[in-house]
């Protein structure tokens, strides 16, 4: 009779020390595959960002001057519309207009696939950076690529430091100023383009200015050309950054 409870200890001891191997077993296994998710999103990163560091040295020497060669641009894809660049962030890319706004969200520049895509005019625009507003699409990647920066327009101060942005299109240089910036659904009014008539530029504008967290002292009006910068947020379901530019040609 006495030796039943020892059986019994024996035995329950046995159990918590399977319980215990199993648990181990499984948090071994949850960090080996969650490394190798890790390694892949680095590897993919690094391998993403190889292609734009050679898309770069192929379009500029000597980093971002305004000096673009299109060229050489077009010989690599020749969906090539413009070059974006934003100074102490990564945003130095071309962007392409396609005729849809599916394949570049992941289609790198040089054609190749690749989880950073590239910066892209949307497909309907007529007349992308002539006409009074071009939007251009690009993704929030984790490691601050691509259109990312745009999150650092959440802080006024931020752009105050950082007011412009700067674009290259083969018929000129433009500064791209703030002039306002927005936090939006991806089914937001401010979607619109090819906006011809000056009444309904007007009112284009008054709804950026009413949607917008804040504006700057840029002067904007019907007749301007406008370019919005849009990518992903992330403070609610399909949420957007989004910066509207006002396109002033470089002196």
């Amino acid at each position: 009779m006495p030796e039943k409870p020892k059986k019994s200890e024996s035995r329950n001891l046995r159990i918590r020390r399977m319980a215990v191997n199993v648990i181990m077993v499984c948090l071994a296994l949850i960090v080996v595959v969650s490394g190798i998710k890790v390694f892949t999103i680095i590897r993919d990163y690094r391998a993403n960002q190889a292609v734009y560091d050679k898309v770069s040295e192929q379009a500029q020497k000597d980093g971002f001057t305004g000096d673009i060669d299109f060229d050489a641009l077009r010989a690599i894809n020749p969906d090539v519309v413009g070059w974006l660049y934003y100074e102490d962030t990564p945003v130095n890319y071309p962007v392409v207009q396609g005729t849809d706004n599916d394949k570049y969200l992941n289609t790198m520049f040089d054609g190749t696939w690749g989880s950073f895509g590239t910066l892209f005019v949307d497909c309907v625009t007529e007349a992308p950076f002539k006409q009074f507003n071009t939007i251009v699409y690009g993704h929030h990647m984790k490691d601050g690529s691509m259109l990312a920066a745009l999150s650092k327009l959440k802080d006024p101060s931020w752009c105050g430091d950082h007011p412009r942005f700067e674009l290259v299109t083969p018929d000129g240089k433009y500064h791209l100023e703030i002039w306002a910036f927005l936090n939006q659904p991806s089914d937001s009014n401010i979607y619109v383009t090819n906006i011809n008539d000056s009444g309904a530029q007007s009112e284009y504008i008054g709804l950026a200015e009413n949607l917008a967290d804040y504006v700057t002292s840029v002067s904007v009006a019907p007749g301007d050309r406008l370019v919005l910068l849009s990518t992903c947020a992330y403070e609610y379901d399909e949420a957007r950054y989004i910066a509207v530019c006002k396109m002033v040609p470089w002196e």
